[in-house]
């Protein structure tokens, strides 16, 4: 008996085309190294055919490949945008953001290849050649403030490859992306200091970055002040440090003026040193990207290792379908964090509002 409705399979599809089942894998998939007009003939012969993946076999492999060690089949390119060199080596949080995509991809069956767009010994278009030569079509692109400038289009053909941003959305073009919840997070945040106690809660952040990110921590705090009284509505402080010294006597004015009991922020210890603030004695302190070598800061742990292993998946995904190049319609993904206890908050019941 035939099998009607069932469709075709790849050992059909491989025998009609006259090649391997892993050639057609390769081919649907975009991974490999298929010819350009082999993958085109194999994909078309597939439409043509009626071929669609079993939903169920693909859940129950990838499940199987998860649990077990995989052989290398594929390589991902991690490519690092911005005008400095290996964020990922100098920075925690991109190296966490790295690590946590370099652990998914290899529980997947790739390796990961890290690159930089700011490496001075390699042109984008010599990247470009490097990237297909290896045989990458998915890129991880770790998209990065400019510290005053728009982040700048990525130097890369993408229609080339299958990619997703991690860290921040792109808009040109619009790419899939992966990025921490820094609206849930400032929110969590907040509460976790309101339940404490703290009311005269401040924010100090650098504005490029809270503009990269679509000013989701500055909306998440004025939307949070909006249920406060008056006198408890502080404005949020720019801690881009441009001339260390002005900005140091803005910020010594920003605080005597009004005297926050709290102050969420990102990384402003050295101007914290040089005003020789002492928390939680003076003001209580939570961090918004804390992360493991800030041992006994209070804040929030933004799960980096969860928001890179997102990236690859959606690279994965898209790849296993064969959509290559930016899509019609971009979607993301956001990582919640978690609140981390620290020295540097009271714990209640020494708070008086």
């Amino acid at each position: 008996m035939g099998r009607e409705g069932a469709g075709i399979t790849v050992r059909e599809l491989a025998r009609l085309a006259g090649v391997s089942r892993q050639t057609v894998s390769d081919a649907l998939r975009g991974t490999g190294r298929v010819a350009a007009a082999t993958r085109k003939r194999i994909r078309e012969l597939a439409e043509e055919s009626g071929y669609t993946p079993d939903p169920l076999i693909s859940a129950g492999l990838a499940q199987i490949r998860r649990k077990s060690p995989q052989r290398i089949k594929a390589v991902l390119g991690y490519v690092e945008t911005g005008k400095f060199p290996d964020l990922t080596g100098t920075y925690e949080s991109y190296r966490r953001l790295y690590e946590g995509a370099k652990e998914r991809a290899a529980e997947l069956g790739y390796l990961l290849e890290h690159f930089s767009i700011a490496d001075p010994s390699i042109k984008p278009k010599r990247l470009q050649q490097i990237l297909w030569a290896r045989g990458i079509r998915g890129l991880v692109i770790l998209y990065v403030e400019d510290w005053g400038n728009e982040p700048a289009p990525v130097p890369l053909d993408l229609n080339q490859f299958a990619s997703a941003t991690v860290g921040a959305r792109m808009r040109t073009p619009a790419l899939h992306f992966a990025m921490a919840d820094q609206f849930a997070n400032t929110q969590l945040c907040l509460q976790h200091l309101t339940a404490l106690g703290y009311r005269r809660i401040g924010l100090a952040l650098p504005s490029p970055l809270d503009h990269l990110i679509e000013n989701r921590i500055s909306h998440a705090y004025y939307g949070w002040q909006q249920s406060q009284p008056t006198r408890a509505r502080l404005p949020v402080f720019d801690n881009r440090i441009v001339h260390f010294e002005s900005t140091v006597e803005a910020y010594r004015h920003w605080f005597d003026r009004w005297k926050p009991d709290a102050i969420m922020s990102f990384p402003q210890g050295r101007l914290n040193r040089h005003l020789g603030l002492r928390f939680p004695e003076q003001a209580g302190f939570a961090h918004l990207d804390r992360n493991p070598s800030n041992a006994g800061i209070a804040g929030i742990d933004q799960s980096h290792e969860a928001t890179g292993a997102a990236a690859v998946d959606i690279v994965a995904r898209h790849l296993a379908l064969g959509e290559i190049g930016p899509p019609a319609t971009a979607h993301g993904t956001l990582i919640e964090g978690n609140w981390v206890v620290g020295d540097t908050v009271e714990q209640g019941s020494q708070i008086v509002s």
